[in-house]
């Protein structure tokens, strides 16, 4: 039997990472199931905010990769003609849309199929904080698709029950929506490892994600400046992320130095392949988000043994009482910094038992062969 073929339409994807969750959501999605269906992805050949295209690619051509058919599109190429030729070419028996608010790799294919099944990933862009970022701008936008029905007849992938809610808050409980969890990345150490190193005196915090406001790194920043530390040891904060936001990093940098009880520094973008290893030296991931649908980032660290510090605005709660971290109410700033010099204020024992809960977390509940099936059942149902 032939293999279902979908076609997956997105700003950016692999080798590209700058743009976070995303990206890492459908490569998880595709390296998972790539053995039931022919999965094809029209993207981008460039990077958020790049203008050079990946080195060592061939734009506007089809190429296998890993069993993966994968066309970059040169910006010359980005136009509606192209992406009707691509979908007249590929002719999939489902198109999945991996944004809500792209104009190329959303808006423009959904209005050039009509009976070709649809599922869009919103990907947390209708929460309610996501959608005071340039309220104007997509209250317009959310108006017209309204209006005219744009999304009227496709499958919403929701990440969480609290994603579906905010779908049918925004377009009505008709919606067809079905739920499956983010599939997360594999554990790449082993227990012992992250045990061995973890004994050093110090205690280091990291931030990995985009600097942009939805991410709030200026609480993380402000929490750390008043931590006190321990008289044994030193505090590190080290922050990995692309400036998505140079205005706001601009204000932020001024705090970003060596001070008496904590050192802060800016390390650039990490690169996905040394995820492991950089959480690896780290005692405590922090991010005290606006909203996060999911929070890949968030999931790694627990994969790779790091206890969280991140705010209530994600699905994941009761982190003290599962020791998994602090979910903290960041309306109140203090309450950031009370979490952080606890975590700091935390004696060995118990913080390697949060290390092991961690791991385990990610190994027993989250990396869970149920989430893969739910979204094999999201395409195979879509068909």
């Amino acid at each position: 039997m032939a293999k279902k073929r979908i076609l997956i339409c997105m700003d950016w994807y692999e080798p590209g990472f700058k743009a976070g969750g995303p990206i890492r959501s459908v490569a998880n999605i595709v390296n998972a199931l790539q053995k039931e269906f022919e999965f094809y992805i029209l993207t981008s050949a460039y990077d958020l905010g790049e203008t050079e295209p990946y080195p060592d690619i061939e734009t506007n051509q089809w190429f296998d990769r890993g069993g993966v058919m994968i066309k970059y599109m040169s910006r010359a190429n980005m136009k509606i003609s192209a992406i009707r030729g691509n979908i007249i070419e590929i002719n999939p028996d489902v198109l999945y849309l991996n944004s809500l608010f792209s104009k190329l790799y959303t808006l423009v294919p959904l209005t050039l199929v009509r009976r070709i099944p649809v599922i869009v990933a919103p990907r947390g862009m209708l929460g309610e904080n996501s959608l005071k970022i340039k309220r104007a701008k997509k209250n317009t936008f959310l108006k017209f698709t309204k209006l005219f029905g744009v999304f009227n007849r496709v499958t919403w992938h929701a990440s969480t029950e609290v994603e579906k809610e905010d779908i049918v808050k925004v377009y009505g409980p008709k919606c067809k929506i079905v739920v499956a969890q983010n599939i997360p990345t594999s554990q790449q150490l082993e227990m012992n490892e992250i045990i061995s190193k973890r004994k050093t005196g110090n205690v280091r915090f990291i931030y990995v994600s985009r600097i942009a406001k939805i991410k709030n790194l200026h609480l993380a920043v402000h929490a750390l400046r008043k931590v006190r530390a321990k008289h044994h040891g030193k505090v590190e904060f080290h922050i990995y992320g692309n400036i998505e936001d140079k205005n706001y990093f601009e204000k932020l940098k001024v705090y970003i130095k060596e001070y008496d009880n904590v050192s802060i520094e800016y390390k650039g973008v990490l690169n996905p392949a040394l995820l492991s290893s950089t959480f690896l030296y780290a005692d405590y991931f922090i991010l005290p988000t606006k909203h996060e649908n999911y929070g890949h980032a968030i999931v790694e660290a627990w994969a790779n043994g790091c206890p969280t510090i991140i705010s209530q605005n994600t699905p994941w709660r009761d982190l003290r009482v599962r020791n998994l971290g602090w979910d903290v109410d960041i309306s109140n700033p203090d309450n950031l910094a009370s979490a952080v010099q606890d975590a700091v204020d935390t004696m060995e024992d118990e913080y390697l038992t949060m290390v092991r809960e961690s791991f385990n977390f990610f190994k027993n509940e989250i990396s869970d062969v149920a989430i893969i099936e739910a979204n094999r059942k999201l395409f195979e149902n879509a068909c």
